[in-house]
């Protein structure tokens, strides 16, 4: 059977009752409510304590964006998956995860530096691999954004003339001639947010060409997305095979002149889990129940 939307957020707020019980908590609707969503129905799928949809107690000085209190929040999500201690990833170890972290792409005609927002980045215990994650919870529901006029002109960006006009192509190649009231591009995508994808790339590459001593060799920008059976879902899937294929195939050379083996990786949430070792954090496996949804 299909879900729609209300649905998929309602067996979400089911397992997160279930889930609180593993930390020890019973979670009432009394627990939900945010007033910032005063106005919407969706309200009753927000917490009023974001710390009732975290597994841990974030670091003070761990920021994990906005919307953190919403049973949908792929910020939570990634974070009750990877939590802020050394962990084991497809058999090797892991460095505590950065979140939030941010990259500058390029600069607007106001002098304003626009920056990549990368949901999480950790890196092999000697730095010579990193991930950079850009989680989905629900997000691919929603159109993906459309591109600033600013990222299609060279005078913008940070990087090299050549390097720019090989990002500037690439962009040109994923929108419509078409713009919206703001000015900017129309996306070509109908689900898979490929423009924000190419920004996240742009803005790792701006920063390794910036760096002289480079540890990090290998680098993954990985998108982790969790899925429901629908039609959508399929569209996002299909679209996102046909990104990542292209832009591996245009830009890990461009990150191989900087000594760097670059490529984009997509895996499910359950995919992604499947591969981190919890024999040390059982607990934590079992509250990621919440996040299985039939």
């Amino acid at each position: 059977m299909k879900l729609n939307e209300m649905q998929v957020l309602q067996l979400l707020k089911d397992g997160l009752y279930e889930a609180a019980q593993v930390k020890g908590q019973m979670l009432t609707e009394k627990d939900f409510g945010s007033k910032r969503w005063n106005n919407s129905e969706k309200r009753v799928f927000y917490l009023r304590d974001k710390q009732n949809n975290l597994f841990d107690i974030p670091n003070p000085k761990t920021e994990l964006g906005t919307g953190v209190e919403a049973v949908r929040s792929s910020a939570a999500m990634i974070f009750n998956l990877l939590g802020e201690k050394e962990f084991i990833f497809d058999h090797k170890n892991y460095s505590g995860v950065e979140y939030e972290k941010t990259f500058s792409a390029i600069i607007d005609e106001k002098g304003e530096t626009h920056k990549a927002h990368l949901d999480a980045v950790f890196h092999s215990l000697d730095n010579s691999e990193m991930y950079a994650v850009e989680a989905k919870l629900l997000e691919w529901k929603d159109s993906p954004k459309n591109l600033a006029e600013a990222y299609l002109d060279k005078e913008r960006y940070f990087i090299a003339e050549e390097e720019s006009k090989a990002f500037i192509d690439y962009f040109k190649s994923l929108i419509l001639q078409e713009q919206d009231n703001y000015g900017r591009f129309k996306h070509k995508t109908q689900k898979y947010d490929a423009i924000q994808m190419t920004i996240h790339t742009l803005a790792l590459y701006t920063y390794f060409s910036e760096v002289t001593m480079r540890v990090v060799k290998n680098l993954t920008l990985l998108n982790v997305v969790w899925k429901y059976d629908c039609d959508e879902y399929s569209k996002e899937e299909e679209e996102a095979y046909h990104f990542i294929n292209n832009a591996n195939e245009r830009f890990a050379p461009l990150f191989k002149q900087i000594g760097i083996d670059f490529s984009i990786r997509y895996y499910t949430f359950q995919d992604f889990k499947d591969r981190i070792d919890f024999s040390n954090a059982p607990q934590r496996l079992t509250y990621l129940k919440r996040y299985e949804v039939e």
